[in-house]
């Protein structure tokens, strides 16, 4: 309508009359878009603002206490419908994985050795499209590893499906208020209340969401876009809880740093030495030996299962956090270089529990991908813990001998910070001792974390 209304004007300056056959002759040639241009249109525009764009999700946290009774029950049983769908396309993909799929009302499910007919009431046309292109993009996976040699099977059933794509920000979900605190789901009456939304920043463009059911509640990860120019300003000027907006600074530390990673931790190249182990608790070992006790499928022995599952949570939420504040701290170099080690062949040896407990290879991973910070990664089959850094003569270590004495110069240094300072030495880098700017930096952002131990290494 715009696109004619501004050819009207235009014929109109130009000296054509409205009512002459001439004029409604080029009007009835402009031809309308359709639905599927529009939507061309749309989509086009918008991979052109997403390259000058950065990603960012934010969690929040669906506050079920405030839902209804009735509000509780749809929400859990949209888990479950998604189950149902899932489950009902795959048991016959060939024939069920077509343009129908969405629009599925009724399906059948296996119940003991008889199949009921269900309903798919509370799951929107939306969420079916989302499901549907999962189990299309879980083939296209199965398909990518057959052809790179992997022996691959078909898709399985699923015993749970814990997360549901929100795929239209105003359509699938939307916030009713300016303060994000309401969602308005669809299929879903009222609105919930959601604990969290003070993280998006003001800015961005929210562009869709997942639904995800964990142990301990219902949570809405929502992914929004933000300028790349205006990102570094969001996050230092992003609101607390309140509302309030308390200005942060990026300290960044003008220095690069060796990195020689441990089963349990990391030594940096300039003294500073990082350690965290996170074990299992005495309350979940105890509820792991009630849990062998029970009777298997009992009422009590699902009902253990869930204290078992959110004593897992607690304890994969505590190593994020060590891992998130970890790799703050590390981007803030200017350079960062560590060595290729086999991570695997840790897990798979004698240090099996202690990477499991720290997992530095989801710090390496991060590192290595990346773009906050240049990561030079060295191979493996270099000598950095055989080489002496002050006269660079080599001799075999064992493993067991933790402190490093050179039979040439005499230099003895911690083996793991002889390993970091021969990784500047090999990439070409200035090595620098820790600075007050860097204990004042770690001090603030590992004091939260009482798992992780900081100390200067000689």
């Amino acid at each position: 309508m715009a696109v004619i209304f501004l050819l009207l004007n235009y014929l109109e300056s130009t000296g054509y009359n409205r009512s002459s056959k001439k004029f409604f002759g080029i009007v009835r040639g402009v031809k309308k878009m359709t639905k599927a241009e529009k939507i061309k249109q749309t989509w086009q525009q918008t991979k052109e603002r997403r390259k000058n764009q950065i990603p960012v999700v934010c969690q929040l946290k669906i506050n079920l206490n405030s839902a209804s009774k009735e509000t509780k029950e749809k929400l859990f049983r949209l888990f479950l419908e998604a189950k149902w769908l899932y489950n009902y396309i795959v048991a016959d993909i060939g024939n069920r994985l077509d343009s129908n799929a969405e629009k599925l009302k009724e399906v059948e499910i296996k119940v003991g050795e008889n199949f009921e007919r269900r309903r798919i009431e509370n799951l929107s046309s939306q969420m079916k499209q989302a499901l549907v292109e999962r189990i299309k993009q879980n083939l296209y996976s199965l398909h990518i590893q057959k052809e790179n040699g992997h022996k691959t099977g078909k898709l399985q059933f699923k015993h749970y499906v814990n997360s549901i794509p929100l795929k239209q920000f105003g359509n699938t979900f939307k916030f009713v208020n300016q303060q994000k605190t309401r969602v308005k789901i669809q299929g879903i009456k009222k609105p919930l209340r959601v604990l969290g939304g003070h993280q998006i920043p003001e800015d961005s463009e929210i562009a869709k969401a997942e639904l995800v059911k964990r142990p301990s509640g219902i949570y809405l990860f929502v992914t929004c876009y933000i300028n790349k120019g205006r990102y570094t300003e969001a996050w230092e000027r992003r609101k607390n809880r309140k509302g309030v907006v308390k200005p942060r600074v990026w300290q960044t530390f003008d220095v690069a740093a060796g990195i020689d990673f441990k089963p349990a931790g990391m030594v940096l190249s300039n003294r500073l030495k990082l350690e965290w182990q996170i074990k299992e608790t005495k309350r979940l070992k105890k509820l792991q030996k009630q849990l062998a006790r029970q009777q298997k499928g009992s009422k009590r022995w699902y009902k253990t299962k869930e204290k078992i599952a959110r004593e897992y949570e607690k304890l994969t939420n505590i190593k994020y956090d060590v891992i998130n504040k970890t790799c703050s701290f590390l981007y803030r170099y200017k350079t960062v270089c560590f060595q290729k080690d086999n991570i695997k062949g840790w897990k798979d040896g004698y240090f099996s529990k202690s990477v499991h407990y720290s997992a530095v290879g989801t710090i390496k991973r991060r590192l290595s991908d990346s773009l906050r910070v240049p990561a030079v990664a060295i191979k493996s089959s270099l000598p950095t813990t055989k080489t002496c850094s002050s006269c660079g003569s080599q001799y075999d270590v064992k493993l067991s001998e933790r402190i490093f004495r050179c039979p040439v110069c005499g230099l003895e240094i911690d083996r793991d910070l002889n390993a970091a300072i021969n990784m500047l030495k090999l990439v070409g880098l200035d090595r620098s001792e820790v600075k007050p700017v860097e204990w004042e930096t770690a001090a603030r952002i590992f004091r939260g974390n009482p798992y992780i131990l900081v100390s200067h290494t000689t």
